[in-house]
């Protein structure tokens, strides 16, 4: 029996003489590989012209979603949206200006404040807000920005507001100076005097021209010394300034914990628990001053209301009222004839007895006498007769 080796040789002949040329070439170099290892030769495969090729299926490429923006305040969102698509004007809308303007003056505070009541009604076409603050001003300094000359000039100025709101105070807890060589130290009771006067004649300026003034207190502080002198300015200016007609709001209690301590964060009109004071524990941010104008929105409502509201039409007077006649009614609707009655009645004396219809005098009925039919008898019980004693013996 031959050995392996020479069968693996005779099989390797007969597929050389029974295979084509190409094919036994290759099995002849695959079992020379397969013996000693060494690489193979592989035929390249060639397309056959009786199947056509499928051409490869572009890729679609799909962009991931961009990530969500961070939510912003609505100012801020408005502001952007007038920067990446500004309105085009209309000309109804540019021969519609606001038609109840309201002046915010003041300083610092003030100028937030402002910012916050143009977006409290920045829905509203008829309200328009000026700021005429002024940073770093107040009531003390004069020489840098003396308010009594202003008021006096805006009040006299080409335009004219419809309501004038007033928040000032951050500034003052300095030296007051009446002139050059004379100051008063702050929160003395010169202080509080001069201070108070200078109140009365700003408010007072305003009540002369009819023009009607909602001034804002100041909030609580982070410095216990600016809150200390904001609550005095405060009181102040609720005593003169309501004095003298202008309405006062109070916003202390709104921008303070429970215990009336400051506090940087707190409610906001929504509800949702935010930040509303700057880093300087003074000013608002804007959160704080939308704040501020919610509790302005109500003084201000009650003056647009009753500025825009139409008067109601009273009805024509005649000339001469006497000679206008009511209207006669109708003969079929015309009421009944009532009978005269007369001035005074049938006069009574007081002590006359009183009679019955039939003239006789009234008198209570009296009752029947009731008569037994049968006697009464002894141990009855209709025998109320004293029982007879028995005779003592004798």
């Amino acid at each position: 029996m031959p050995n392996p080796p020479f069968r693996r040789l005779l099989a390797v002949i007969c597929a050389i003489f029974l295979a084509g040329p190409a094919q036994a070439q290759d099995t002849f170099s695959d079992f020379w590989g397969a013996i000693f290892g060494g690489p193979t030769h592989v035929q390249p495969a060639r397309p056959r012209p009786d199947r056509p090729r499928i051409k490869p299926v572009p890729r679609v490429r799909v962009q991931s979603a961009a990530p969500k923006r961070e939510a912003r305040p609505a100012r801020e969102r408005r502001d952007a949206k007038a920067v990446a698509h500004p309105a085009q004007p209309t000309p109804a809308a540019e021969a519609a200006p606001p038609s109840f303007l309201i002046a915010v003056i003041g300083d610092s505070e003030a100028t937030r404040l402002a910012e916050g009541l143009d977006d409290a009604f920045a829905d509203d076409p008829r309200v328009g807000i000026v700021d005429k603050s002024k940073e770093d001003s107040g009531l003390v300094r004069d020489d840098f920005y003396d308010w009594r000359k202003q008021v006096k000039a805006i009040l006299d100025g080409p335009e004219h507001f419809d309501l004038v709101v007033m928040q000032i105070g951050v500034n003052d807890n300095q030296k007051l100076r009446q002139d050059p060589d004379h100051q008063l130290d702050p929160l003395s009771k010169p202080f509080n005097e001069a201070y108070a006067q200078r109140v009365d004649e700003i408010a007072a300026a305003f009540r002369d021209k009819n023009v009607p003034l909602v001034w804002v207190g100041l909030p609580i502080m982070r410095s216990p010394g600016l809150s200390s002198a904001a609550l005095v300015f405060n009181d102040i200016a609720r005593q003169h300034a309501t004095a003298a007609g202008a309405r006062y709001v109070d916003l202390w209690e709104a921008f303070s914990d429970v215990n009336s301590a400051y506090k940087a964060s707190g409610p906001d009109i929504n509800g949702a628990i935010v930040r509303l004071r700057g880093p300087d524990g003074v000013h608002f941010n804007l959160a704080g001053a939308r704040k501020a104008a919610h509790f302005v929105e109500p003084e201000v409502k009650k003056v647009l209301e009753a500025k825009l509201q139409p008067p109601e039409a009273a009805p024509p007077q005649p000339e001469n009222p006497a000679s206008v006649q009511p209207p006669a009614a109708p003969e079929s609707e015309a009421p009944a004839p009532r009978p005269e009655k007369p001035l005074a009645g049938k006069v009574t004396p007081l002590n006359d007895p009183v009679l019955s219809p039939g003239g006789a005098l009234a008198e209570a009925p009296r009752a029947a006498a009731i008569k037994p039919d049968v006697a009464p008898q002894p141990g009855r019980a209709d025998d109320f007769s004293w029982p007879k004693q028995a005779a003592a013996p004798k």
